[in-house]
């Protein structure tokens, strides 16, 4: 079947199309089918499916093989200091003997025995620690491994996969710890919801993989113009999110609108054709964080604010604090 599509032979696209033809996803199933008919199926489009369905998946299984092996590394040590301190107690057992020989010993008694006798327990005992500590260094450079393991999964876990930037879990998190940041230090707080105009057009007109560089490009633009305190997240689909810790909503303000402008001087060339799709512009709502907020009032007031720079035309920014829409292309 994979040769009858003209794609390759790869373990993922085994595992794609073996849940394809077993029905274990109706949702693939019905991506794949669709595809499949419209003959727009390819390789780049199998590697997203597989992202997309089994990603998951992957990152889930790393992490529980991560945890077991962290797992077995830390019994190791407990084995290691419970060898230690049975040497111990054999160490302290050949002293205590000496100490009973020395203290009834009479005039005839080899003194030079028992000084044999305590120097081969104390070279043992030292033997005994340098192997301990040897293992322990050891451990300890797989423990870090293993920390760096997990760290990468999680990272993986918070990142969109067709941007590179935050995904919607990562934003739920970040803002969670901002706004409650934000509501005991009564410092400033700002969301921009920001959103691609007549994103369905791109795609339908160019194709969904020139509507992915539309994504790409546009969170690119984002990046550049965000600090490393602000948080650049792909909110769903063709939106985006910016969280601003200690910034004000003028400020924020004023970035939105430097993004947008960014946005709209780029001249957009296809890259398989080098076509010219003209220029993408973006819609943009922002809002400050109030005492007692919830998260969800922000993001509704970023939203509406949203909302009002597409109803007042597009390509503009507008403040929650506001009702009119902000500025736009000269």
């Amino acid at each position: 079947m994979l040769a009858d599509l003209g794609l390759e032979t790869t373990p993922n696209n085994y595992q794609l199309f073996y849940s394809f033809v077993a029905d274990k996803n109706p949702s693939l199933a019905k991506e794949l089918r669709s595809l499949i008919a419209d003959k727009s199926l390819d390789q780049d489009m199998c590697d997203k499916l597989h992202k997309k369905y089994f990603c998951g998946v992957d990152m889930v299984d790393q992490t529980l093989q991560t945890g077991g092996k962290f797992s077995e590394e830390i019994n190791a040590v407990l084995r290691m200091l419970a060898a230690a301190e049975r040497n111990a107690v054999e160490y302290e057992k050949t002293l205590s003997g000496a100490t009973d020989i020395l203290e009834h010993a009479s005039g005839d008694t080899p003194l030079k025995d028992m000084v044999d006798t305590l120097l081969a327990a104390t070279t043992k005992m030292n033997e005994h620690t340098a192997d301990l500590e040897r293992k322990l260094n050891q451990t300890t450079a797989e423990v870090n491994t293993l920390r760096e393991n997990l760290e990468k999964v999680r990272t993986e876990a918070m990142t969109d996969a067709l941007t590179g930037i935050a995904n919607r879990k990562r934003f739920d998190e970040y803002i969670l710890q901002q706004c409650n940041s934000a509501e005991h230090s009564n410092e400033n707080l700002s969301l921009i919801l920001c959103d691609i105009d007549h994103f369905k057009r791109f795609n339908d007109t160019w194709g969904h993989q020139t509507g992915d560089q539309i994504i790409r490009f546009v969170a690119s633009c984002l990046q550049r113009y965000a600090s490393k305190a602000h948080l650049v997240a792909r909110y769903g689909g063709e939106e985006f999110a910016v969280i601003m810790p200690d910034t004000d909503e003028k400020t924020a303000f004023d970035l939105a609108d430097n993004i947008r402008a960014s946005v709209e001087s780029k001249k957009l060339l296809r890259k398989s054709t080098n076509e010219d799709m003209g220029t993408v512009t973006i819609s943009l709502g922002v809002a400050q964080y109030e005492s007692n907020d919830s998260i969800e009032e922000l993001i509704e007031r970023a939203d509406e604010a949203l909302y009002r720079s597409k109803h007042a035309g597009r390509n503009k920014v507008s403040l929650s604090s506001t009702e009119k829409a902000g500025r736009s292309a000269a």
